[in-house]
């Protein structure tokens, strides 16, 4: 009977426990979650079908138009609070506010928590995550190698590799060829380092970068980023880790066959350390393909989809480029071109939102006095698609961006606003330029009736809120040559 006693209080004592602790983290949850009391003031997104939008893995441009854009219309704002990141942030959805706020000198990029694998991959010290002198210096080091290192005829070659794995035509995954063009022309340009992703998309790199990234963006850690503290996941963290370590030996052999490229030049500058090194050369890979690959995705998701407007880029093209190898100054008298691909990148802006900045003292943010402390960012999707900002946004129209007078430029927000503008703006513009020129000369293109994007362009889930097209196929005709320029 004792032993009885004895084993029922020990059962009891460990269902207390098991008790304690489940009350315990139903208390951590709801703290975390709560609206804190000192921003109760600013508009809050509701938390409930934010979250659902997050554990679901629905893009961050699909829910900023769903549910952020709508919220703030009925509330007459344009400053929200919401939930990201595991934690409140107040987001900004007007362009002209965000510039005041990224250029306010006391704000300055938030620290991020070393939770998240994603740091853990791209790094602290590097152009994307720096602040104060280093980012100075790092910017100005980025730059200046970028400039020496605009190499349209790499982009040229590489569009012709990428027209003889098309071949005549036929139904192709242009999402995945995209990917593959930027991976090689960053890489080629930028790292010194050929890859061979068009010519090997199955190569031992290629595919553990996809892999790195898949593993990554597992939305309940992107929502939580604590998870990884309660929950860690080792075998990614081992995955991430090994890939950081065959990145670094690359970035061994530049060091010792420098060439012209944005890495080489990067090594002739003596203040920057080997940590240095290495974070602004993954941040540079990451950013520098995905983004331009995104963008050209649905560049030519929109010509495929509204024939009238290749055939007018098309004509406008083969009248300046004729049958000319691309140069520089071809494109300064192109505008429809021009305006095609800012409307496309307005449209489906390839990075969502800027690195949360933080501040030491209050700071007012459109009409809200935001406490010191707290997370802000500027929305760049939503910039684009405010109804208070852009007429018609959800309207695919590149003629809106052909009459300076009749547009602010300072709207147009894709790479940025301010001195902290995306360094490769003019790279990544000059590489969607040249694919998409050379493309329109070799073939016509349509969007397969069957298409899961027919009624509009769905992005896949991405941990650094991209917009990224999922599994966009195209339907591509070669062009016979001497063929008159009309719409299909």
């Amino acid at each position: 009977m004792a032993t009885l006693h004895a084993s029922f209080t020990n059962s009891f004592s460990i269902l207390d426990v098991v008790l304690l602790s489940l009350a315990a983290l139903a208390y951590g949850v709801h703290r975390l979650l709560r609206v804190p009391s000192h921003l109760r003031h600013i508009p809050t997104v509701p938390l409930w079908p934010l979250m659902k939008s997050y554990l679901s893995g629905e893009c961050e441009e699909q829910r900023v138009k769903r549910l952020v854009l709508p919220f703030a219309k009925e509330n007459n704002t344009h400053v929200v609070l919401v939930f990201c990141l595991g934690d409140w942030m107040v987001q900004v959805l007007e362009p002209k506010i965000g510039k005041e706020l990224l250029e306010n000198p006391v704000v300055r990029k938030q620290q991020q928590p070393d939770d998240m694998l994603l740091w853990r991959l791209i790094g602290r010290n590097n152009v994307f995550m720096s602040d104060g002198e280093m980012w100075k210096r790092q910017s100005r080091i980025m730059r200046d190698a970028l400039r020496q290192t605009t190499p349209i005829d790499v982009f040229t070659t590489l569009a012709r590799t990428t027209f003889s794995l098309i071949g005549d035509g036929g139904r192709v995954r242009w999402s995945d060829y995209t990917n593959r063009y930027t991976l090689d022309a960053v890489g080629t340009t930028v790292i010194g380092y050929d890859f061979e992703a068009l010519a090997k998309p199955h190569g031992s790199f290629v595919r553990r970068y996809h892999d790195v990234m898949s593993a990554i963006a597992s939305p309940a850690y992107v929502v939580l980023p604590s998870l990884e503290r309660w929950l860690p996941r080792w075998s990614v963290r081992k995955m991430v880790d090994s890939f950081v370590d065959d990145f670094c030996k690359i970035l061994q052999e530049k060091r010792e066959k420098p060439g012209n490229d944005v890495i080489t030049h990067m090594f002739q500058e003596p203040g920057m350390t080997e940590v240095e090194y290495r974070d602004n050369a993954i941040v540079t890979f990451i950013g520098g393909h995905d983004t331009t690959a995104g963008a050209l995705a649905t560049t030519v998701y929109f010509l495929a989809r509204f024939q009238d407007i290749q055939a007018k880029l098309r004509e406008e093209v083969h009248q300046v480029l004729g049958d000319e190898d691309p140069r520089a100054d071809h494109y300064h008298h192109t505008p429809y071109l021009n305006a095609i691909i800012r409307e496309s990148m307005r449209y489906n802006t390839p990075t969502n939102v800027t690195v949360p900045r933080i501040a030491d003292v209050p700071v007012q943010v459109g009409g809200y006095m935001v406490p010191a402390g707290t997370a802000m960012a500027l929305n760049m999707c939503a910039a684009h698609h405010n109804e208070a900002v852009w007429s018609a946004p959800a309207i695919f129209d590149p003629d809106r961006f052909l009459d300076e007078a009749k547009i602010d430029s300072g709207n147009w927000v894709s790479f940025g606003l301010g001195p902290r503008r995306c360094p490769a703006k003019n790279f990544s513009l000059y590489e969607q330029r040249v694919l998409i020129s050379m493309l329109l000369r070799e073939y016509r293109w349509t969007l397969p009736e069957d298409s899961p994007h027919r009624d509009f362009l769905k992005n896949g889930f991405s941990a650094f809120a991209l917009s990224l097209p999922d599994n966009v196929e195209i339907d591509f005709v070669r062009i016979a040559p001497n063929a008159t320029f009309t719409p299909m």
